[in-house]
């Protein structure tokens, strides 16, 4: 089962990547991946409904010695994929920005700056931000090759998406969007 045809030489950055019942991998089964990059070399982009069961802003702000939250101390952050765990992303809306920040698709932006972390914790920073730990990443080509694999689908990222969707609601959101209801798709792939 084939979900859209996909022209592979152009970017996915900017736009949702989307775990089909075909995904194999259980670490991103019924995943949605925010996409940064993505080019000939290699793609990058962060999980967007896993957050952490241990870890909050509080536990952040306690590890970097910022003063303990102002605003929604328990607020999660993410498991934003398998490499580089200990390193931290903030996705954020483009209302503040940080010299780092960079902009990914019209008012979606990335840091990696600890000060931003600073300004989330004090109630000063962008409207809207994930904090994620990690990130998922392909080499050249592999990414594709799943996609051929009928393991992801993709549609444009929306900041209410990203921002103001319910976790455990953004897997099926983004099947509605696109039209299928997911509990109608089988985990078998086939052909006629």
């Amino acid at each position: 089962m084939a979900i859209q045809s996909v022209d592979y030489t152009k970017t996915l950055a900017g736009q949702l990547l989307v775990a089909t019942p075909q995904m194999t991998d259980p670490r991103f089964q019924r995943r949605a991946i925010f996409i940064c990059q993505h080019d000939e070399s290699a793609a990058m982009g962060f999980i967007i409904n896993q957050p952490s069961e241990e870890i909050t802003i509080s536990t952040i702000s306690d590890q970097l010695d910022i003063d303990q939250p102002r605003f929604e101390p328990d607020a999660p952050v993410y498991i934003g994929g398998p490499l580089e765990p200990q390193r931290g992303y903030i996705l954020h809306t483009d209302d503040q920005m940080m010299p780092n920040s960079v902009p990914v698709r019209d008012n979606i932006c990335l840091s990696m700056h600890v000060d931003m972390i600073t300004e989330i914790s004090r109630g000063l920073g962008p409207l809207h931000a994930k904090i994620l730990l990690g990130y998922a990443g392909w080499s050249a080509g592999q990414l594709e090759q799943e996609m051929k694999q009928s393991m992801w689908f993709h549609l444009p990222a929306t900041e209410e998406m990203l921002f103001n969707t319910e976790d455990a609601l953004i897997w099926n959101k983004s099947f509605l969007a696109m039209g299928i209801n997911a509990g109608s798709l089988s985990p078998q792939s086939g052909s006629a």
